[in-house]
């Protein structure tokens, strides 16, 4: 469901909103203190359990692993579709009550198939571990796994192959896996085809489960607010009948003798990418972590191949890899402007690798590179459901523990790292792959939708007996984050959350903005610029010597219109010295602006021609007046209008301490945070007023429908949208986003999902928004189908939203979707990254800091009339506007 696409959807997305402005570093380096807490131990029948405790929020996330994946397929996409099929029910659990029993404890869940695991997590409130457990044990012997609910899920799965395989990028990263592994289990992606999944039977499903899914087969992870050992013993109770199972043998790996492949896609992306893909040892061998250092080197900023970016020959570059026991993938490539070819980009990095081969890699960057690997150690206690992923991966499919991970990346050398790349990286044996944009024939066009009435009913079987207290006595949950917030004489807001779950500290700062309404006639793009810009030093430092200096503590900084820092406690201070000086004094040299220019022109001038740009112009033309901010839009001529003297003016006029919140949180005290930002950022003025930058009320919009051709796409996407003359600060907001919550709230236990995806097979993932706003704010419902079903979910989603206006809720599904917002409060700030940035939204909008709370007793206290007449008064079900963005001539 989740993360096998991870790599391919990186590599595609990371380069469209170019140019970039990139985190100046990837992670600091851990100290040998306060290791994690981990209790292990081996149930009789061969189940393995790790329990981290981490006391970081309420929460806890619990993976099961299964050792089993693609590799062991008779038919490409089975395990696959038995991980979809393990949502489906199981002899003790129908799937309603499987999604029912999640969604109200405001969890989540989901897998992932990769080739040696297919792995199962939960994340909810700790209170709820032995619900995450018993879920966990419902199928863990008994799953249906019916011919019936396989040709239910079997349209499910299929929407997601085609939404894969619209992108052209992951339909050439799949290529490329094809054929660096040609005649290995590797070779087989396992997301599945179209016609495997015609071809795949419910016997077939139960017999891979049958032959794999056992608990001498499995790993389980728990991470959170828990104590171990009775963790340990409730796991023993529940999963310790199970029988062990004797496991086949594994299909043997036989690495096939590398051949060059140029590989060619077309797509409807707004740039042109180029990568290389090159062999490279997998996890059993001694050469894997000389092998991940590399890549850290060839990422780093001060680095052969990011100066490709810093100089303008790219928008942006890369180095990453799929790695398997035998053997890996590295994949080094570039984005470029649509006006520079995909072979160019491709020799520029080849003459990367080239240069680096003949010369060795600089060894002060395989120094940095290998302090960076190590501090994952401490900032993955930062997250709960990090560190549980963390150690999910190393012990499942790396069979060592993050410990261990950690050694054989500090015993790598210099000459280890340029060995790999110069054995590895072999331009004579390497594949290449070049996808180019290619606008679809034809244009967008319009018209009005026709909408029928045909209500789907779904229904609930009841919960099961664990899962029926939580219903029993629902309340706001104390709060256990307690922010110290001040005010420096400046204007600029800080907020401060300490903890001491690891020797760390994380900056993150934002500034309020809005370029539709900053930036002057004509200039539409300087924001972006500007922001391009901070990459390229200080006033202090220019743009290397400033990385160098990042370097020597190992922080990581990011500066613009939101601007962060992240560095050991131990250099906080240091850290927030350099974050102030990139975001106060930045060089805007003369000659990196021309760069910056050009590389913002070049992206423009292929995101104006993709479909994903032409809708979202289509779609706020579609919702608001002429002249409306929201219809600005940067184009090539308004982006090459832009001068120096432009940004200058700009940063001078929308970087403003007063209209800035800075959020601390880590191993700090308040005063001496305090002290340190007010050192660096007290002495930032602002001239003049504040500006109010939150656009204005606007009319209701009329119903509209645009489809936009995509070129390389397979499957649509569409988004239904309308604006409602409603602000967060209405008493109706909260209750519309109660409303919400029933529509997509809990993924199978939600109204759309029932109707679009159980029951129809419509979609494989639907999800709405109440998009909140000072003055104004927007509805939307977004989804992706195959073009003949495309007008049958829209309808669908007409009728669930008309239903809500006329009919009031059933109770017991009103009372679900309390109990999914109420358990949503602690997994929300699960981590440092997801409470700074909870605590920076709410400020910048003048909103209390525990709005969420707030929000949470007005949402309880409701009632099914008040959630109908909330809908009724706001939501115009036959106003919305539609756009489709499909395959050419559907």
């Amino acid at each position: 469901m989740v993360f096998r696409r991870l790599l391919a959807a990186a590599l595609a997305a990371a380069f469209l909103a170019v140019p970039l402005a990139p985190t100046r570093a990837q992670a600091p380096p851990a100290p040998a203190a306060r290791a994690v807490d981990v209790t292990r131990a081996t149930l009789p029948n061969g189940l393995q359990v790790v329990v981290l405790r981490d006391t970081l929020a309420p929460v806890v996330s619990t993976w099961m692993n299964y050792l089993t994946g693609s590799d062991e397929e008779a038919i490409t996409g089975i395990a696959h579709a038995q991980e979809h099929m393990l949502f489906r029910g199981s002899k003790t659990l129908t799937a309603s009550q499987f999604a029912d029993t999640t969604a109200i404890t405001g969890g989540t869940f989901n897998a992932d198939t990769q080739s040696e695991m297919t792995q199962y997590f939960f994340e909810m409130p700790s209170q709820y571990l032995d619900v995450a457990l018993n879920l966990e044990r419902s199928r863990a012997t008994g799953v249906l796994d019916s011919q019936k609910l396989w040709d239910q899920e079997r349209g499910a799965i299929t929407q997601e192959v085609t939404s894969d395989n619209s992108s052209a990028t992951f339909r050439l990263f799949v290529k490329s896996i094809d054929h660096v592994f040609a005649g290995t289990p590797y070779a087989d992606f396992g997301l599945g085809t179209v016609p495997s999944f015609k071809r795949i039977q419910a016997p077939d499903l139960k017999a891979f489960y049958t032959r794999w899914y056992h608990p001498n087969n499995a790993i389980y992870v728990i991470a959170g607010n828990v104590d171990p050992q009775a963790t340990i013993a409730k796991v023993k109770a529940l999963f310790g009948n199970i029988p062990a199972a004797k496991l086949p043998a594994r299909r043997p790996v036989h690495l096939q003798p590398l051949t060059a492949l140029t590989l060619h896609d077309n797509s409807s992306d707004p740039i042109t990418l180029g990568f290389i893909a090159y062999r490279v040892p997998g996890y059993q061998d001694k050469d894997y972590f000389a092998s991940q250092i590399l890549n850290d080197v060839l990422n780093s900023q001060r680095g052969a191949l990011y100066e490709l970016q810093a100089s303008g020959k790219a928008l942006g570059t890369f180095a990453q890899s799929v790695t398997y026991p035998k053997a890996g993938m590295t994949l080094v490539g570039s984005a470029v402007p649509v006006t520079t070819t995909g072979e160019q980009a491709v020799n520029d990095v080849k003459a990367v690798i080239e240069a680096y081969k003949k010369s060795g890699l600089p060894p002060e960057l395989v120094d940095v590179a290998k302090q960076r690997e190590v501090a994952q150690a401490q900032f993955a206690r930062n997250s709960i459901s990090g560190l549980a992923s963390t150690w999910s991966q190393t012990l499942a499919v790396e069979h060592r523990t993050p410990d261990e991970e950690l050694a054989g990346l500090s015993a790598v050398t210099v000459d280890d790292v340029n060995r790999v790349l110069r054995t590895y990286y072999d331009q004579t044996t390497a594949t290449v792959a070049i996808s180019t944009p290619k606008e679809a024939a034809g244009s967008a066009f319009g018209g009005r939708q026709g909408e029928d009435n045909t209500v789907i009913p779904t229904e609930h079987t009841g919960l099961p007996a664990f899962a029926k207290q939580i219903l029993a006595n629902l309340r706001v949950p104390e709060a256990t984050v307690k922010p110290v917030v001040q005010s420096l004489p400046n204007g600029l807001k800080l907020i401060v959350v300490p903890s001491t779950i690891s020797q760390t500290v994380l900056v993150r700062g934002a500034i309020v903005n809005n370029p539709g309404v900053e930036e002057p006639a004509g200039k539409d793009g300087v924001a972006s610029i500007t922001d391009g810009l901070f990459q390229y030093g200080t006033q202090t430092y220019d743009r290397i010597a400033y990385q160098t200096e990042l370097d020597k503590i190992a922080a990581s900084v990011s500066a613009g219109r939101t601007f962060g820092l992240d560095a050991l406690s131990k250099d906080f201070d240091r850290g927030v010295e350099l974050l102030a000086d990139d975001e106060l004094h930045p060089a805007f040299p003369a000659q990196s602006f021309a760069i910056v220019k050009q590389q913002t022109i070049g992206s423009l001038t292929g995101s104006v021609k993709s479909p994903d740009y032409k809708a979202g112009r289509a779609l706020a033309d579609a919702l608001y007046p002429a002249g409306d901010s929201a219809r600005r839009t940067a184009t090539p001529q308004t982006a090459a209008a832009v001068t120096l003297d432009d940004v200058k003016a700009f940063y001078g006029a929308a970087y403003r301490p007063d209209l800035t919140t800075v959020v601390v949180i880590g191993d700090i005290t308040p005063e001496h945070a305090r002290t340190a930002i007010e050192k660096s950022f007290g002495a930032w003025k602002a001239d003049g007023p504040r500006p109010d930058v939150f656009p204005p009320a606007v009319p209701n919009n009329k119903p509209k429908l645009v489809t936009i051709p995509a070129t390389g796409r397979v499957q649509s996407e569409v988004r239904m949208s309308e604006t409602i003359p409603l602000t967060y600060n209405d008493p109706d907001y909260p209750i519309l986003q109660l409303a919400n919550t029933v529509l997509t709230g809990g993924f199978y236990a939600s109204l759309l999902f029932r109707d679009l995806r159980e029951l129809h097979g419509y979609v494989y993932s639907v999800g709405s928004s109440v998009g909140g706003g000072r003055n104004r704010s927007t509805f939307s419902v977004t989804y992706g189908a195959d073009p003949q079903n495309v007008a049958r979910a829209a309808r669908l989603v007409v009728d669930d939203l008309t239903s809500l206006q006329t009919k009031p809720l059933a109770v017991d599904r009103l009372t679900r979707a309390k109990a999914l917002i109420l358990g949503e409060l602690p997994v929300s700030r699960e981590s440092y990254d997801g409470l700074a940035g909870q605590l920076l939204g709410y400020s910048g909008t003048d909103r209390p800091l525990d709005e969420d709370r707030i929000e949470a007793a007005a949402q309880l206290a409701a009632t099914p009339a008040t959630v109908r007449a909330a809908m009724a008064k706001w939501i115009r079900p036959k106003d919305v506007v539609r756009i489709v963005v499909a395959p050419p001539g559907k």
